[in-house]
């Protein structure tokens, strides 16, 4: 199969090693140039270009969506919505599948246990509008996959600042710093690894028929990840692969968050995730782990490959923070 990947970032540079691993032909559709690969075809060019976009098409039996934007409400709702629509229209003309991955934020208002097909809840701007681009993809004749993801780990999110969980637990404990806490430290957290999620994506475009089987010409569908732990959990989990003991974390107050608001875009934006951190949020198992055959990689075995450490020292404590 050949796929156009549009973005390599943290979760379409996945999506590439996982396809051509696979032996799967890819192009890559890019706004910077970037030095060829072996086995990898790159076009520079924006999405809503038609040129570039017809040239990076060339041969492509799927297209993989891997774009993103800044983090900020706004400015997704100016730009996310016509570069999908460049991509659902390109994806429509040649009869080709479209597969976007997904966040939990539209559905904000029930992630406490969060099955597929679930109605939409948002609680926030950025919620509202990653509904919008579901209605968008729905209401579009391209056939389209959408698949959910909780907060990703992975060794592609690592320095990124694009996940909590790396950004604020793995790696201060890794550079011997104090862990921070956003949220709930003992409440169920779903991490979605990413090479889980590339490999769904994936799958989702080689079988795009059979998952969009309903007649509606579209799919919303979960990410194969493991059962969710607390952030307590995690950094007992990442110390002992430091070998070192867990120290107690920084607590990050809902309140504070709150209160930078109006001053602070970050905030703002965290803020409005927050229900995701501060109570359960557990991204129950769809069709692609139970009916598709899509086991997650193991829990810890994702917390390790994400720290790129080998496992836990036989002596590593992984008694309670101190």
């Amino acid at each position: 199969m050949h796929h156009l990947v549009i973005g390599e970032g943290q979760i379409g540079s996945e999506v590439i090693a996982r396809a051509l691993a696979d032996g799967d032909a890819v192009t890559v559709l890019r706004r910077r140039e970037v030095e060829p690969s072996p086995g990898l075809r790159r076009i520079a060019g924006d999405v809503r270009d038609p040129a570039a976009l017809a040239e990076a098409l060339e041969g492509a039996d799927s297209i993989q969506a891997c774009f993103h934007a800044p983090y900020d409400a706004r400015q997704w709702a100016r730009d996310l919505p016509p570069r999908e629509l460049a991509v659902l229209d390109a994806a429509a003309e040649r009869g080709i599948p479209a597969v976007f991955p997904e966040s939990m934020y539209g559905f904000q208002g029930a992630a406490r246990d969060l099955a597929e097909g679930a109605a939409p809840s948002p609680l926030d701007a950025k919620g509202a509008v990653r509904i919008a681009l579901l209605s968008q993809r729905r209401a579009h004749p391209a056939q389209t996959l959408s698949i959910i993801a909780s907060d990703l780990v992975g060794p592609t999110t690592m320095g990124t600042g694009a996940s909590v969980a790396c950004a604020m637990v793995i790696e201060p404990i890794l550079a011997g710093r104090r862990p921070i806490v956003f949220g709930a430290p003992d409440a169920p957290h779903t991490l979605t690894f990413v090479p889980d999620l590339a490999r769904a994506m994936l799958h989702a475009a080689r079988h795009g028929d059979r998952l969009t089987a309903h007649g509606e010409g579209d799919a919303v569908l979960h990410a194969p990840s493991a059962p969710a732990r607390t952030q307590q959990e995690l950094i007992r989990a990442v110390s002992a692969l430091t070998g070192r003991r867990p120290r107690r974390p920084w607590r990050i107050p809902r309140w504070s968050v709150r209160a930078l608001n109006g001053v602070s875009t970050f905030a703002r934006e965290l803020s409005g995730i927050s229900e995701l951190w501060y109570a359960p949020c557990v991204l129950r198992p769809g069709v692609l782990t139970s009916q598709e055959g899509l086991a997650p990689t193991a829990w810890k075995e994702a917390v390790r490959l994400t720290t790129a450490l080998p496992s836990a020292p036989a002596s590593a404590s992984e008694g309670a923070a101190a």
